[in-house]
């Protein structure tokens, strides 16, 4: 039987993007299976937005708790083998969904796939090609080279991403069985910036992943984004490390090295802090 594909995606006030999104979905070469929305308690008008889609999605409703709560019941309420995720405000490419199928055709014990994506802030280039030299080669499985359309990764992948950060939920894949082995999303991370990291460095540390290295989505960067704070996404991101290490979420092999960007990144969220200006938080992380 053919594996399944269902794509979730939590919704809060986007009734002036969910319809180019969900038109994206639709019209990809490859059909997916299911389509789930929740809406994580919208106040705008985003019922007239769906209306075109709702014999074509299933909509799911919460009282407003978060982007990853949001997001934590779009997967649950998904029935298929695999999870793609998409925010509210990004686009697929037309063949996004059909480069995955021949990536799980050539690699068909993969339980992780991420491809490479534009940013709306900087078109010249794609999230990888703008990533540090040697990255792919790095996460690339032990003695391939990162070279053709597809690169399977080796251990490499959890350090790889602490690194240069290129696996975005809009882009990324993954098997419900791996979504439920490492026990799926926390709730108390829901309102933290960058909470989806959170889930990211947990998958990325059992999974067998490949990487696409084309790119096939468009990640619209604009001021309502959630993470457009760059202090306040550092701050997140502190707070996740810390969280993953602290309740061992990850394997004992990865401690040293999350441990390791913990402390790097307390200098550079001390940095930020003091060079906006904002000398009370500064002295916090200093303190910690």
């Amino acid at each position: 039987m053919a594996e399944t594909i269902s794509v979730a995606i939590p919704v809060y006030n986007r009734a002036g993007w969910i319809a180019q999104t969900l038109e994206h979905i639709f019209a990809q070469s490859v059909p997916v299976d299911e389509v789930v929305l929740c809406d994580d308690g919208s106040t705008d008008d985003l019922e007239s937005a769906l209306a075109p889609f709702r014999n074509r999605i299933k909509l799911v409703r919460i009282e407003n708790s978060g982007p990853a709560i949001a997001r934590k019941n779009a997967i649950e309420n998904c029935s298929g083998d695999w999870i793609a995720l998409c925010d509210s405000d990004d686009f697929w490419a037309p063949d996004h969904i059909k480069t995955f199928c021949d990536a799980r055709e050539h690699f068909p014990d993969m339980d992780m796939y991420f491809s490479d994506f534009y940013t709306t802030d900087d078109i010249s280039k794609t999230k990888f090609e703008r990533a540090p030299s040697g990255w792919l080669e790095f996460m690339s499985e032990k003695g391939l080279p990162a070279e053709g359309v597809f690169i399977k990764c080796g251990n490499g992948l959890l350090k790889g991403l602490l690194w240069y950060q290129a696996c975005f939920q809009s882009s990324s894949m993954f098997r419900q069985s791996l979504y439920r082995k490492v026990g799926g999303i926390k709730p108390y991370v829901s309102r933290w910036r960058s909470e989806d990291f959170h889930l990211t460095i947990r998958m990325a540390a059992v999974s067998r992943a490949v990487i696409g290295r084309e790119a096939t989505v468009t990640i619209n960067k604009h001021p309502d984004n959630f993470s457009a704070d760059y202090v306040a996404t550092l701050d997140g991101r502190l707070s996740i490390l810390k969280d993953v290490v602290d309740n061992r979420l990850v394997p004992d092999e990865f401690t040293a090295c999350l441990k390791s960007e913990c402390a790097a990144s307390e200098l550079s969220l001390f940095r930020a802090f003091y060079w906006s200006g904002q000398y009370k938080d500064a002295l916090r992380v200093w303190a910690q």
